[in-house]
């Protein structure tokens, strides 16, 4: 017996009435209500739940119909039970079922299964008995004229012979017809069969969804033609569908993806919103206007929605199980105010070129006239008015700063220095005066009374003071262009600070009246520089800092307050073109061509929208949890301000979350040590990231994240080192496409990441590189017995095998020992140091075994027919076992005598699964008897989980698995952690 504890697995239904949410997980599914999740389905099952329908007696009591695939479940729930939902039926059909419908005009309970072949099953649910379990009986099997493929089905109606069906298939068409008037009888299938009403060519490609409303007149479809289209409705429910029914209106564009769902929702007035592939959801209004497109759940593929118009909170599912909430009030609400408003300069041939907050209710801007304005912003009224500052000694400004009041502007060799009363709102005049030879380019507050500037030729001086006096000075660089982009005071002392021309530099103020750069960092964000450095933590040692620029990548540096050393610790990707702000360590702002975008690690997308480029000229504020932002556009200013974390969101949007791969895992990995007490996942896939995660009963936490992959991580192997500066740590050393090979540090106390290296891997024997990257499949290592030293092997997808030598206090270089050519495709690779032994598994079936060196091919064995895609070995201190799986279906059990390497058996254990055997995991146990009993957890692509005893060859099924392209299964802590397109972690029980 197993239970399931945590799946992350494609959410693919997904239903909202009465402040209640119906989802599916996998084949789990939930009943959201309250802020409460309750689990409906109890038995373990491999299908995937993608629909269901309800047919409600009263608010608290009815029946509840899932489907999946082509199975279904009937069940009656009573809100106000303990036992909310029981079991009455399960039946299962013949063919895939889209759509299901309940008959509520018709006598009795019935319903209607629509299949994908346009087949249609009419059933009736009986329970005179009054016994838990009821039966179903056939009252009439429909079939339609047409026969093609259907991927999405839409139900109308309460009486069967008065029941629209709508359907999209994969040659891009709507297909309609009706249970009514059937053309004749078909004896040996005993079904009717019925006309086709209707044939519309929608589409250039497959119809994923069809939504629509009969009040208003619409009808919706999506295709992977990346297109919405919408039709017009010219009928009336119950009158006969004919080619004047349905006119085609428009198609709209805005996903850059398949659009796999549409729903019509109607919040005073008629939306549609669509959700893609792209991650993205789009709100549009009936006339095909994008009111709104912002991305949703963290980049997986959105694939169902559902709207509430009580609250007007949308929810969405995806590819990872996740359950998102997002209120769309501001945006469908008719008489909502636009969260834009122009404020005018009031003068015709002057206007706004610079602009800051002062204060959170105050702007100061320069005009094209070098005049200085500024506006209070408290009541938003039409009198408001730019006011002059007049005291302002007018001259052309290239810099304009701003620090709690005080206000900088810097031009050609001169500065000046105000002060903003806020209690009186009176702006004095504290420093204007001369203090470069050169043009000034940057201003940097890095305290109160402690200023950074640079001009054009990278000239710089500290400036203390009202009285702006020269604390130290530097030139930073000897070429034009490298003033100063950003600068954070990191102690009394030590100053980090970067510059135009791409360099990271540590400078210190100590007694010299010069500052001394300790450390220089070249090309941390290309030549553009840093234009936004923030403190993350700071210690005795160590200062932490976050590092972002003109690009889509946050970096971690670490500055060594003892050897002013820096370092880059690990990067991170981000849906953003390039980053500008980080107001909090949750938070960052930039620009995606020209849309300005607030991103955060918890939610993803929070906004977006339209201000003309990340080029203009903008400002924010960020005051309890208040986003206000100002910018120029067409020499106007707006300002926007909006709810940072969408408070509309309904009570239970968060509980249902997680931060999975979003594609396939390839590989993961478990961190246990006695000395911790958590458990930790490492895992890689096609999505680019190792992640590293935490988990802990039920509970499942992300950690960390690797983002030095450019391509898919194919596998990974972790291994300890035992330093006596840094106590136990991990090296993680990863392979992917590209030929690429990463290393990084994980310290499991506190889950701290450094990257340490990346490599392309493709020399040859010849000390030329090989014409193309091949993707590396598999990677083994050896740590030598001096420390610090590794022996990496690496194949790639080309056939060649190469011998590696890397060291920990080198990590940049990596020597090439020897390189074999096995001709064929590697899948997976392991060293037995203690043998002299590295085992090859290949595409053709075969096991090769090398020596430690590669020189030596001490045997190779022909154990399936094709490819060899879970294997696992272990050592019963006399023997070797190998037990392997392909897509031949078959598992064989291969023993080996060490001593000679010679092959005692080589057998073929009865065929327990009927598909391709892709994760395997071999084990050992002791009896009371104190005999070893050798046991093994399999798993293939038909979803069955076996154990299989190697000592007595029995087998025992012990479950299902819902996942699909299933990579792996590991066993731990009583638990089988099985991946591939998700996780899932089943928790044995003990025996």
């Amino acid at each position: 017996m197993c239970e399931k504890q945590i799946l992350f697995t494609d959410a693919l239904l997904l239903n909202i009435s009465n402040n209640s949410l119906f989802t599916a997980i996998g084949s789990q599914a939930f009943f959201l209500i309250n802020s409460s999740v309750i689990r409906v389905t109890n038995k373990m099952h491999y299908k995937k739940i993608h629909g269901s329908v309800c047919n409600p007696k009263c608010e608290l009591t009815g029946l509840l119909l899932l489907y999946a695939e082509n199975e279904f479940s009937l069940y009656k729930y009573d809100l106000s039970q303990k036992d909310i939902f029981i079991l009455i039926y399960e039946g299962e059909t013949k063919d895939w079922i889209n759509a299901a419908i309940f008959l509520k005009n018709e006598e009795g309970c019935q319903f209607a299964l629509h299949m994908a072949h346009s087949s249609l099953l009419r059933l009736q649910y009986d329970n005179t008995s009054n016994l838990q379990f009821g039966e179903c009986s056939i009252l009439e099997l429909a079939r339609c004229t047409d026969y093609s493929m259907l991927y999405s089905t839409s139900l109308y109606g309460n009486s069967y012979t008065k029941l629209i069906i709508i359907s999209g298939n994969g040659f891009g068409e709507i297909l309609i017809w009706q249970p009514h008037s059937p053309l004749n009888f078909n004896i040996s299938t005993r079904s009717f069969i019925y006309p086709l009403l209707m044939r519309l060519k929608a589409h250039n490609g497959v119809v994923f969804s069809i939504d629509f409303n009969l009040a208003a007149q619409l009808l919706v479809t999506t295709s992977d033609d990346r297109s919405l289209k919408f039709w017009k409705l010219v009928t009336n429910p119950g009158i006969k569908f004919d080619a004047s029914s349905i006119k085609p209106s428009f198609s709209c564009f805005g996903h850059t993806a398949r659009v796999i769902c549409a729903i019509i929702a109607e919040y005073g007035q008629v939306f549609v919103i669509s959700g893609g592939e792209d991650s993205n959801i789009c709100v549009w209004s009936q006339t095909g206007e994008m009111l709104l497109k912002r991305r949703q759940q963290f980049g997986a593929p959105v694939w169902r929605l559902a709207f509430d118009n009580v609250s007007a909170s949308l929810y969405s599912t995806g590819s990872t199980g996740n359950i998102y909430a997002y209120n769309l009030k501001s945006i469908l609400s008719p008489n909502q105010a636009h969260s834009e408003q122009l404020m005018h300069m009031g003068l015709s041939n002057e206007y706004l070129v610079k602009i800051k907050y002062l204060t959170n209710s105050t702007i100061i801007a320069l005009s094209n006239k070098n005049h200085l304005f500024y506006m209070r912003l408290m009541n938003l009224q039409k009198s408001q008015i730019w006011e002059p500052v007049s005291i302002f000694p007018s001259y052309k400004c290239t810099v304009l700063a701003v620090c709690d009041g005080l206000i900088a502007t810097c031009g050609y060799k001169r500065i000046t220095l105000l002060n903003y009363n806020v209690d009186t709102g009176y702006i004095e005049l504290i420093y204007d005066g001369i203090k470069f030879e050169g043009l000034i380019q940057s201003f940097h507050f890095l305290s109160k009374d402690l200023y950074l500037i640079s001009d054009e030729y990278g000239n710089c001086h500290l400036l203390k003071g009202n009285n702006m006096e020269v604390d130290s000075s530097i030139n930073i660089s000897t070429c034009r262009k490298s003033w100063i982009t950003s600068a954070i005071l990191v102690n009394s002392n030590c100053l980090l600070m970067s510059c135009r021309n791409g360099k990271v530099m540590i400078v210190t103020r100590e007694s010299s009246p010069q500052l001394q750069i300790k450390h220089v960092l070249k090309d941390l964000h290309g030549n553009m520089g840093s234009i936004v450095l923030k403190l993350l933590r700071i210690d005795d040692k160590f200062a932490y800092i976050i590092s972002a620029a003109h690009e889509s990548t946050l970096k971690v540096i670490c500055l060594s307050l003892t050897e002013y050393r820096l370092t880059i610790l690990q990067r991170q990707t981000v849906p953003l073109t390039w980053i500008e702000a980080i107001p909090t360590l949750d938070v960052l702002i930039g620009f995606n061509d020209n849309h300005l975008v607030v991103w955060s690690h918890e939610n993803g997308v929070i906004l977006q929208f339209q201000c003309g480029g990340g080029h203009r000229c903008w400002d924010y504020k960020l005051n309890n949890e208040v986003l206000d932002i100002i910018y120029m556009k067409q020499k106007h200013v707006f300002h926007h301000r909006e709810q940072l974390y969408n408070k509309w969101s309904g009570a239970f949007c968060q509980i249902l979350r997680n931060k999975w791969h979003i594609r396939s895992c390839n590989i993961i990995q478990i961190v246990e040590q006695e000395n911790y007490s958590q458990t930790y996942i490492v895992s890689a896939g096609d999505d680019n990231i190792i992640k590293i995660s935490r988990i802990t009963g039920q509970s499942f936490h992300l950690c960390a994240e690797l983002h030095t992959h450019i391509s898919s991580v194919r596998h990974l192997v972790i291994c300890p080192v035992n330093s006596e500066n840094d106590g136990i740590y991990w090296l993680i050393f990863s392979v992917g496409g590209r030929a690429q090979l990463c290393i990084n540090k994980f310290d499991p106390n506190g889950a701290v990441l450094s990257e340490l290296c990346s490599h392309t891997v493709r020399l040859n024997s010849d000390g030329n590189n090989a014409s193309l990257d091949a993707r590396l499949m598999t990677i083994s290592v050896l740590q030598n017995s001096k420390w610090g030293k590794f022996s990496l092997y690496v194949a790639s997808s080309d056939g060649k095998i190469r011998l590696l030598q890397w060291e920990l206090e080198n990590p940049l270089q990596l020597f090439l020992d020897y390189v074999i050519d096995i001709k064929r495709c590697p899948i997976q690779m392991q060293t037995l140091n203690n043998h002299n032994l590295l085992l090859i598994t290949t595409t053709n079936g075969m096991l090769y075994g090398f020596d430690r060196r590669l020189r030596l091919k001490r045997f190779e064995q022909q154990l399936h027919v094709a490819s060899i895609n879970a294997f696992e070995t272990l050592y019963d201190g006399s023997h070797l076992h190998i037990l392997t799986g392909g897509d031949d279906e078959a598992i064989k059990h291969t023993i080996i005598e060490t001593t000679n390497l010679s092959i005692l058996k080589s057998a073929e254990i009865s065929p327990i699964h009927n598909a391709q055997i892709t994760a395997m995991s071999l084990h050992s146990l002791q009896d009371a008897c104190q005999k070893t009993e050798l046991y093994a957890y399999t798993c293939s692509m038909d979803k069955q989980i076996y154990k299989l005893n190697l000592n007595t060859l029995q087998h025992t099924r012990i479950g299902f698995t819902c996942l699909s392209d299933i990579k792996g299964i590991l066993n731990t802590n009583q638990c089988l952690f099985i991946y591939g397109c998700g996780l899932e972690v089943i928790s044995l029980e003990k025996n």
